[in-house]
């Protein structure tokens, strides 16, 4: 046979014992890239015009643009249980009803609307991909929902405990800092703007330097590079998930 008659026969074979398996190949790529993402942020336009709430919502339409469905949780007191779509964007608000006395209880009282706005989108889309938080105060919540949810975290540091209060040890921030250290323990992608940033964080939590990826919010193509991310994380993930699918049935 000439090699294009083994390569046809090959090709036949294949697609044999995937049929036998009743496996999808186009599903299995299809399923493996990020259809619904939810980006858990304090700060978002219009109500904070913060260098992270503007990254926020740059990424948010650099998302919609590379054809994901896109949801955004952020903090916005007076408009509290609206959820409205901007340039592509659902945007879901939230509040706190809680009196807090700190960032780190705010932080944590807030986690519970975070995560019952999560649970919604989640139950109305049939479905959420990816959770991409930014800053520690979204981490608890975010690490809530990788875990109750069985989907991968990705999450965003602009800054770490030890710079906003070097030299500070106290029951607070070593608190902070144990938040800060499991996101980056438990997260499948870490993502910083600068360098110097990359390097705090090995210096300080001592995160696999692989898994921190350096992408400056600059130019036309940065949200290109995140939605990258996400189909690598996405790869990722389900590679894990089939490999304890194959040692269960194995064991069984």
């Amino acid at each position: 046979m000439n090699p294009q008659e083994v390569q046809r026969l090959n090709r036949s074979i294949i697609d044999r014992i995937l049929n036998q398996l009743k496996f999808d190949v186009d599903d299995d790529i299809s399923k493996r890239k990020p259809k619904n993402v939810i980006l858990l942020t304090a700060e978002y336009l219009p109500r904070d015009l913060t260098s992270q709430a503007l990254q926020c919502k740059s990424l948010a339409e650099g998302l919609v643009n590379n054809g994901i469905n896109t949801h955004v949780v952020c903090f916005d007191p007076w408009k509290a249980g609206q959820a409205i779509e901007l340039a592509g964007v659902n945007v879901h608000y939230i509040g706190n009803s809680i009196k807090t006395y700190s960032p780190l209880t705010w932080a944590m009282t807030l986690g519970m609307e975070v995560g019952r706005v999560a649970s919604d989108i989640y139950h109305e889309t049939g479905n959420i991909d990816l959770i991409h938080a930014h800053e520690w105060t979204m981490f608890p919540s975010a690490l809530n929902l990788q875990a109750a949810l069985r989907r991968p975290l990705l999450v965003n540091y602009y800054s770490v405990q030890d710079q906003r209060t070097p030299g500070v040890s106290n029951e607070y921030t070593e608190a902070i800092k144990q938040l800060e250290w499991r996101a980056s323990e438990d997260s499948k992608r870490i993502i910083v703007n600068e360098n110097w940033m990359k390097n705090e964080l090995l210096k300080f939590y001592s995160p696999p330097s692989s898994k921190v990826n350096v992408v400056p919010p600059k130019g036309d193509g940065w949200t290109n590079s995140i939605a990258r991310d996400y189909s690598w994380v996405m790869n990722k993930w389900w590679d894990s998930v089939n490999n304890e699918t194959n040692k269960k049935e194995e064991c069984q």
